[in-house]
């Protein structure tokens, strides 16, 4: 394909701007020299056809949810209706001013406050934090909230477990909050094997970073082992949740024993993620965890 400046043809126009019906603005009284080209910039000169043809064919490279299916293992980007993209862009949320006073913002105020407790309902969860931007952000957050328990319960853990088959972001998170990483194999079945994970846990084991279903679509039938093994060693149990579509609505992480949840809404939820953003991922705790989540919060 070639590029727009192979294109170009010299003294070809899309769009002949008519004169101007005011008196010209000498041009050094509205820049300074020293912000001034020397030279007029070197643009593709192509008529408005061969713009509009070069874009759209662009475009139909790229690929996309709106085309077919996002292929990106677990980590799946889903489809979102277009009406929840225009709910988003409602003036009252789009034009809302993050320094607004909170009698301003009553109405974002209370879609925050549901959104929080309908997550909890979904993720069994006793709170979450809406401030994460990212699931990658969910997961970092997860683990400061991790570290911030042991820590005052005067306990320094320095160590995160996670599986063979965990996502690439669970062991980058564990390592940039200073956690070292010590990874557990899967079994034949391909969950996680149990008697490498006993083998791993000890006292300076801080959580397990799992996903369930796992990286490879299997549901972890041994959960409630693994949270056992956990909790008996006075560790914490964390839920990526790249992968909570395969079970919403019939299994809850927090009834599986997992004290921390981050949820991925771009997946899950529908929220617009178009263009790389608006992003979140929330993050869930269980009751004992709730005084130690990031503000803010509505309560």
């Amino acid at each position: 394909m070639q590029l727009s400046f192979e294109k170009s043809v010299p003294g070809r126009r899309s769009h002949v701007v008519a004169p101007a019906d005011v008196p010209a603005e000498p041009l050094d009284g509205l820049l300074p020299p020293e912000l001034r080209r020397c030279e007029p910039a070197r643009l593709p000169e192509m008529a408005e056809p061969e713009v509009v043809r070069h874009f759209v064919a662009l475009s139909r490279r790229n690929f996309g949810v709106d085309v077919g299916f996002y292929p990106l293992g677990s980590c799946t980007m889903k489809y979102n209706p277009k009406i929840n993209e225009a709910v988003a862009s409602l003036p009252g949320f789009l034009e809302a001013h993050p320094l607004a006073p909170d009698s301003l913002v009553q109405g974002t105020l209370a879609v925050l406050h549901e959104t929080e407790r309908l997550l909890s309902a979904v993720a069994g969860m006793a709170g979450f934090s809406l401030a994460p931007a990212a699931g990658a952000h969910g997961e970092l957050t997860g683990l400061m909230i991790i570290q911030a328990w042991h820590r005052k319960h005067g306990s320094g853990r320095t160590k995160v477990i996670v599986p063979d088959g965990a996502h690439g972001t669970n062991p980058a998170s564990a390592a940039l909050c200073g956690f070292e990483v010590v990874t557990v194999p899967s079994d034949p079945e391909g969950g996680v094997d149990l008697d490498a994970l006993r083998g791993a846990v000890d006292e300076h084991t801080a959580a397990l970073m799992l996903t369930n279903p796992n990286t490879l679509g299997l549901f972890e039938r041994n959960i409630l082992t693994i949270a056992g093994i956990l909790h008996d060693a006075g560790a914490l149990l964390y839920y990526d949740g790249a992968n909570l579509n395969g079970i919403l609505g019939r299994a809850r992480p927090g009834d599986m024993g997992f004290d921390v949840v981050h949820l991925n809404v771009h997946k899950t939820f529908s929220t617009p993620h178009g263009g790389g953003g608006p992003g979140a991922g929330p993050v869930g705790v269980a009751e004992r965890l709730v005084p130690v989540l990031p503000p803010p919060r509505v309560v």
